[in-house]
């Protein structure tokens, strides 16, 4: 009996000491996969602590998983195919050259970098565990480029030492496009990027500047500033979370070094214009923000659920609850408009890269600090706002109808979504951004009330029978085309986009509306999207709708889509008695006008418009 435990004990030992084992790799430039490139022969698998010694210039040429890693001073390591270094006991240690061309991931292992570790653009290291610790003495380097962005995805508390993090970010040209950018490591410095000398410049002023929504600026719209060297050092360290407007002479990268950000951040945001808000009152609701983290973060619970690193967003209850009630919603610059990106958007398209810049809209009465959590880090998402993917799940449909014209190109987004209804819901239907050039958006099917909508949730089953009035807002004189820019809606769902005042339907399924105004285009009531199954020829159907709405604190009320009428158009306004209490003819040459409320009391009104044989009746509420 002792002869079999001694002999069980043996092979116990033997087996532990066969699948732990120490491979040190050869000198000079070797591949991974190779068995001769280790000794003792054979290629490190899961169990295995690799070493890579001075002079040794190993690249992983295959898929790689070993529990630690030793790059020595003087030792090079290349991964060109994923690894997983899958923890143990053992520390991983980085004190040569660490270079990240693929996914890199650490499961449960701390790491000491004392050399350098770079990571490619568009690859990542990832820490998937929230226990890793990393103390960094050497280097550790994310690298981008124009629609490349590198992750370094941390979600643990441990980083520590007195190294240097950076993210070199790609900047687009003042020529072509400002960036919105924030600083994705922690107490870098506005003069310290001024000082690299890759800005724009013109005087004394640098291609980095801040936006201010309390200011007058562009017709109320704000005010956007440029730092001079002084003002760069007056702003001291770039608040994390805090977005700035950057450009770069001819695109280029920019290093922002410090500290990788292993804590929340918050950012202040304030509600800051007369928008139905508050009188007396310059500026606009908007805040310029930025991701904080050197990788990708989530915008949605969409996306947060999809990650397999992350479990938080950016539009998660408490940020909402900052949000004006129109405006649920961010919106990304893309380098010549605002993606705006809510509850509806895709996962796939609902994440933004390191230091990406966006805005939000304030709510007035309820200003506070923005959150960012390092639960919000994503392994999602490959470029940033300026080149963004378009991923969608089978169960939802997207349709995005653009506006072209003088080189300017715009587009709202409807989808369609089995929670949604045709009614306003903050999470989902989202205004556009106020200080923006918004040449084409859309309005509610029902309970409209001015708000002009980026992007509008339908309900999926209702899809084949909508009528969606859109707004364009186009110069007279200037070739203007609408299209269909997107879609994911069934095959044979015909999109026809109807001209009111030509009488004309176009399926923009297959071709495109083109038309030269003969004045200048405004708001809504002439162009309306009909989804169906059937085909519809012209002057078939005459939407013509005219609209009427209140918005909550005005003092007037808004008549819209007059000129696609014949004839002028009578106005009647009724108390919930019945009594008519306000009479008003509007003419056609204007298609929105206001008609006061001053003196009507606050309650139930009904309001009868008459055009032809053309009628409205709605409710509206005063007070």
């Amino acid at each position: 009996m002792k002869k079999i435990l001694l002999l069980m004990t043996a092979a116990l030992f033997l087996t532990m000491g066969i699948n732990a084992e120490t491979k040190t790799a050869q000198t000079g430039e070797r591949n991974w996969n190779t068995a001769g490139t280790w000794s003792p022969s054979g290629v490190p698998d899961a169990d295995d602590q690799v070493v890579i010694p001075s002079g040794a210039i190993i690249t992983v040429d295959a898929t790689a998983s070993i529990e630690s890693i030793n790059v020595n001073s003087g030792g090079y390591i290349f991964i060109t195919n994923n690894m997983t270094i899958a923890g143990g006991t053992n520390s991983s240690v980085v004190a040569g050259s660490m270079t990240v061309s693929a996914v890199l991931t650490i499961t449960a292992n701390d790491i000491a970098i004392s050399g350098s570790l770079s990571i490619d653009p568009a690859k990542q290291v990832i820490f998937s565990s929230t226990l890793s610790d990393i103390t960094n003495t050497g280097t550790i380097t994310c690298n981008s480029d124009s629609d490349e962005f590198s992750s370094f995805i941390y979600r643990g508390t441990g980083y520590s030492g007195a190294g240097t993090f950076t993210y070199a970010r790609y900047i687009s040209a003042v020529g072509s496009a400002w960036d919105l950018i924030g600083s994705a490591v922690e107490n870098e410095t506005a003069g310290d990027i001024v000082s690299q000398g890759n800005l724009a410049s013109q005087g004394s002023d640098f291609g980095i500047g801040t936006y201010d929504n309390t200011g007058s600026g562009n017709s109320g719209l704000g005010t956007w500033s440029t730092f001079s060297a002084g003002n760069a050092a007056g702003e001291g360290v770039m608040e994390s979370g805090k977005g700035f407007q950057m450009a770069t002479d001819n695109g280029a990268t920019i290093n922002f070094v410090g500290d990788l950000l292993d804590a929340n951040a918050t950012c202040a945001i304030s509600e800051g214009d007369s928008d139905g808000d508050a009188e007396n009152v310059d500026g606009t609701r908007f805040n310029l923000l930025a991701n904080p983290y050197p990788s990708y973060v989530s915008v949605n619970s969409n996306a947060s659920t999809a990650a397999a690193n992350g479990s938080d967003h950016l539009l998660n209850a408490n940020n909402l609850n900052l949000l004006h009630a129109n405006n649920q919603a961010i919106y990304v610059w893309n380098g010549s408009s605002y993606d705006t990106k809510n509850a509806a958007t895709a996962a796939g398209s609902a994440t933004i890269a390191a230091g990406q810049g966006f805005m939000v809209g304030g709510n007035y009465g309820n200003s506070g600090n923005f959150t960012f959590s390092t639960a919000m880090v994503s392994e999602d998402g490959s470029d940033d706002g300026i080149s963004n993917d378009i991923m969608d799940p089978d169960d939802r449909a997207e349709l995005f109808i653009g506006l072209s014209q003088s080189d300017i190109d715009r587009h709202t987004e409807i989808y369609f979504l089995d929670n949604t209804t045709d009614d306003f819901e903050p999470a989902y239907d989202a205004g556009t951004l106020g200080i923006a050039n918004n040449t084409i958006y859309s309005r509610l099917v029902e309970g409209d009330q001015g708000v002009d909508l980026s992007i509008q949730a339908l309900a999926y089953s209702e899809m084949w029978d909508k009528v969606i009035p859109i707004g364009i807002s186009a110069m007279a004189g200037e070739e203007m085309t609408i299209s269909v820019t997107h879609k994911t809606t069934p095959a044979d769902l015909k999109i026809y986009l109807e001209d009111t005042q030509e009488g004309t339907y176009t399926l923009i399924n297959n071709e495109d509306f083109v038309l030269t105004p003969t004045s200048d285009l405004e708001g809504v009531g002439r162009f309306f999207i009909h989804m169906t199954a059937n085909a519809l020829s012209d002057g078939e159907v005459n939407t013509s709708l005219l609209n009427a709405y209140k918005e909550v604190d005005s003092n007037y009320i808004t008549i819209e889509g007059l000129s696609t009428q014949m004839s002028s158009t009578e106005v009647s306004l009724f108390n919930i008695l019945g009594t008519k209490v306000m009479g008003a003819t509007l003419d056609n040459t204007s298609n929105t006008q206001m008609i006061s409320t001053n003196g009507l009391s606050t309650g139930i009104y009904v309001i009868k418009l008459e055009s032809g044989q053309n009628q409205l009746t709605k409710k509206l509420i005063i007070k």
